[in-house]
């Protein structure tokens, strides 16, 4: 019997075949020993058949940045790749020695690479809480952690019980995402600072943004707007809030229309406050950008300019 499984044995055949294994069971009566050897071929193809299996698989992941530790139905560790050591800094000997999931996390709290737990009397129910979740595949989580990276962690449940748990650093991308806000928010804080309105609609006709002038001379909002405001929307309480005028349908076809656009103005008459330039602008992605801005005092308010024609619309003036 070999050390491993001292209850099996291993007959080499002479002609060259592949061994046969048999399993060993003694019983004793009367003072009697007897030996039951029973040939277990089929349980050792399977056993390295699984092997040759998980070794492929580890192949497979050993070159993926995402960590991955898959845990069989008994909750210990049964296969891990390189990434996991990177990621959570747990040492390979103690990856390889299947600890369970509870040995697991509780390594990573004292790696300080998970988010430190703030009542320690709760952390067994809050570890059942994520195993029962990974193994539901409800499990997906940020840990935002002490050293300024940030993981993301999913739960999945395996065939035959087993429950796979994949770390990916997200770092760059949630940094990305902080400085692109951050260029966001500073820009809608200096547009709004301007006396101006601006309002950007979308090539499909959508308001997508507005500075501070703009909402509160046309009352529109499209954060605070259940539904998506369109360039029809606005143009109807354009309409209401200022006097009549016959260019509004030009303003429509304009924002929807394609290609070379040149831009053009009017002046408006709101029903309250000084005359409006009405200044209509394609920008980038096809997207338009209407300007309202205070008419000068003395200026001429009573023609647009560069209104193209029904022909010419769509086309560049020279």
């Amino acid at each position: 019997p070999s050390p491993d499984h001292p209850n099996r044995v291993c007959l080499r055949r002479s002609d060259g075949e592949k061994p046969d294994w048999y399993a060993l069971t003694t019983t004793t009566e009367d003072n009697v020993q007897v030996y039951h050897a029973t040939c277990i071929n089929a349980v050792v193809a399977a056993e390295e058949a699984q092997r040759n299996f998980v070794q492929t698989l580890a192949k497979t992941f050993a070159h993926l940045s995402i960590g991955l530790a898959i845990f069989d139905r008994n909750g210990q560790l049964a296969l891990f790749n390189p990434a996991l050591v990177d990621l959570t800094d747990l040492p390979a000997p103690f990856l390889s020695a299947r600890p369970t999931m509870v040995s697991f996390f509780d390594q990573l709290r004292e790696s300080r690479r998970m988010p430190e737990p703030k009542n320690y009397k709760n952390w067994r129910h809050e570890i059942a809480e994520v195993i029962a979740a990974a193994t539901d595949g409800r499990y997906q989580e940020t840990w935002s952690l002490e050293n300024g990276q940030t993981y993301s962690i999913r739960g999945r449940p395996h065939p035959d019980g087993a429950t796979a748990f994949l770390i990916e650093d997200i770092t760059a991308e949630v940094t990305l995402t902080r400085n692109f806000r951050a260029e966001l928010e500073q820009s809608q804080s200096l547009l709004d600072t301007l006396e101006d309105g601006f309002a950007v609609f979308s090539a499909s006709g959508v308001l997508t943004f507005c500075n501070a002038a703009y909402r509160a001379r046309w009352k529109q909002d499209p954060d605070k707007s259940f539904a998506e405001i369109t360039i029809n929307d606005a143009i109807r309480v354009w309409q209401e809030m200022s006097a009549a005028n016959p260019l509004w349908p030009d303003v429509v076809e304009f924002v929807m229309g394609r290609g070379d656009r040149a831009g053009w103005n009017m002046p408006i008459y709101p029903h309250q406050g000084a005359p409006l330039s009405c200044e209509v602008s394609a920008i980038a992605s096809g997207a338009t950008l209407i300007r309202f801005r205070p008419i000068p005092v003395g200026a001429d308010r009573s023609e647009p300019t560069n209104v193209p024609s029904a022909g010419d619309r769509r086309q560049p003036s020279n």
